[in-house]
C-alpha cells in the first residue's frame, strides 16, 4: 500500500515538472513567434512632390457693360412760320404777252397758296408715288402791261392741280406738270369777273431751302371782266413752305 502511494506521488510530481516545463517552453515559443511575426516596420515616408505652384493666369477685369445705344431722334418736321404745320407755297411769275407787248415789261405777279394732298391717291394708279398729285388754292396780285400794252392789275383767285412725275425721269431732274384756273375777284377800275387758265411744266431744284424750289414755264391767260386781259408765255418760281 505504501508502495502504491509512493508511486502515485512520484507520478504526480513528474507530471507537474513536465507540465511546468511545457508551459515555459510555450511561452518562449510565443515570444519568439511574436517577435518574428511582428517585426518593427519603419514608417514609409510620403514621396516628396515638387511643390510647384501653378501660375494662375492673371484674370483681366471684366469688360464694362455696353453703353445703352442712344436713340437717334429723327429730325422733327418744322411746324411752320405760324406753327400751324400747314403746307403752302409762294410763287413769283412773269408773263410775256404774245399780243401787242412793247419791250420786255409784261405782267408780273405774286401769289400764295394752300396745298392739299390728294385724298384719292391717284398717283398710285398711274405707277407714281401716292403723294404725286397735289392741289392748291390761293390768292395773288398781278400788275403791268396786258394785251396791246394796256395797263393791267387784278386780284385773282387761283386753283391748280399738279402731278409730280418720277424722280430723275427727265435727264436726272425731277419733273412735274400742272394745270389751273383763275377767276378775277377785283381788277382795274373795280371790275370783277373774268375767267382764265394755264398749262405748265417744270422741274424741282434743290437750293438748300426748306423744300425744293419749283421752276416752270407754260401758257397763261387772265381776264378782267370786259376790260383788258393778258395772255402769253409765263415763267414761275415757286417755293414751298409751312405756315
Amino acid at each position: 500500500m505504501k508502495k502504491i502511494s509512493f508511486i502515485l506521488i512520484l507520478l504526480l510530481a513528474s507530471g507537474f515538472v513536465f507540465t511546468n516545463k511545457a508551459i515555459a517552453e510555450s511561452k518562449v515559443v510565443k515570444k519568439t513567434i511574436k517577435k518574428v511575426i511582428q517585426p518593427e516596420i519603419a514608417p514609409v515616408e510620403a514621396p516628396e512632390t515638387e511643390s510647384t505652384e501653378e501660375a494662375l493666369p492673371e484674370l483681366s477685369p471684366p469688360p464694362p457693360p455696353p453703353q445703352p445705344e442712344k436713340m437717334t431722334e429723327l429730325p422733327k418736321e418744322p411746324k411752320g412760320v405760324f406753327g400751324w404745320g400747314t403746307n403752302a407755297d409762294i410763287t413769283a411769275s412773269y408773263l410775256y404777252n404774245l399780243s401787242g407787248q412793247q419791250g420786255l415789261f409784261g405782267t408780273v405777279g405774286l401769289r400764295g397758296d394752300i396745298i392739299f394732298s390728294d385724298p384719292l391717291k391717284m398717283g398710285e394708279k398711274f405707277g407714281l408715288s401716292e403723294d404725286a398729285v397735289e392741289y392748291k388754292v390761293g390768292l395773288g396780285y398781278i400788275m403791268g402791261s396786258g394785251t396791246n400794252d394796256a395797263p393791267i392789275n387784278a386780284i385773282p383767285l387761283f386753283a391748280d392741280a399738279i402731278v409730280y412725275l418720277k424722280e430723275g425721269s427727265l435727264n436726272g431732274a425731277d419733273p412735274f406738270v400742272g394745270a389751273g384756273l383763275n377767276i378775277n375777284l377785283i381788277g382795274r377800275d373795280g371790275k370783277t369777273g373774268g375767267l382764265g387758265g394755264k398749262l405748265y411744266g417744270g422741274i424741282l431744284a434743290d437750293l438748300g431751302l426748306q423744300a425744293k424750289t419749283e421752276f416752270s414755264v407754260g401758257y397763261e391767260s387772265i381776264s378782267i371782266g370786259n376790260g383788258p386781259s393778258t395772255s402769253g408765255i409765263v415763267f414761275f418760281a415757286t417755293q414751298p413752305l409751312k405756315l
